[in-house]
């Protein structure tokens, strides 16, 4: 297969792509599509704590923001990829039994980066053409389609990589992606809310009694 092919087949068809043995064994695409994905979410992260120092009135430490707000966007997103690749090999290994070792479940969860980087792109050139546009739940709508759409990549991939039936593997990860679900809405709230705090404190403050 050529890369393009690669590429097209592990998101419209996984189940054919990890049918090669060989997509389980090396490090070099997932930890490539992770890398291009960590520098678009330090990109955002930087956007989204500019856009916070403006709203906070620190707009003389907007750089300082920026630049903790990437390298933190950076780090976390190669952490993300460690903490899901765990959870799911710790979960496969007690439901399904695997007797593989950690390194091909990180290598399989490790190809979700493309999707992941797909949805990253678009939020922003969408977020460049109209500002805002995924702010609060329609972001949660995006990365809820996001994350539907790695779902057969794990599975197939985690599949290939443990040795293990497909199903056996959907029941082991489900409880894992529904506390992903639950943890991006609860932080949607919570965000909404803090941002709704935020402005009302604004109104009160431009309301108040003149001096």
């Amino acid at each position: 297969m050529t890369f393009a092919t690669d590429v097209l087949a592990l998101l419209l068809d996984p189940k054919t792509f990890f049918a090669d043995s060989s997509k389980t064994s090396s490090l070099k695409l997932p930890v490539l599509f992770t890398a291009i994905y960590a520098v678009v979410v330090a990109v955002v992260s930087a956007q989204a704590s500019a856009a916070s120092a403006e709203m906070l009135g620190l707009g003389s430490m907007t750089g300082m923001m920026q630049g903790i707000g990437a390298v933190s966007g950076l780090i976390m997103t190669f952490i993300s990829w460690l903490v899901v690749a765990l959870v799911f090999f710790v979960f496969i290994k007690f439901i399904a039994h695997t007797q593989s070792g950690f390194k091909p479940f990180l290598i399989a969860t490790g190809y979700a980066s493309l999707p992941l980087l797909i949805g990253a792109v678009l939020t922003l050139i969408v977020d460049m053409i109209a500002k805002g546009t995924f702010d609060g739940w329609m972001g949660f709508v995006l990365n809820l389609v996001i994350l539907l759409w790695c779902i057969p990549i794990w599975a197939y991939g985690c599949a290939a990589a443990g040795n293990v039936p497909v199903s056996a593997v959907f029941t082991a990860i489900l409880i894992p992606i529904i506390l992903m679900i639950a943890f991006t809405a609860w932080g949607t709230y919570t965000n909404l809310e803090a941002m709704n705090n935020l402005q009302t404190g604004g109104l009160q403050v431009s309301m108040g009694p003149q001096r």
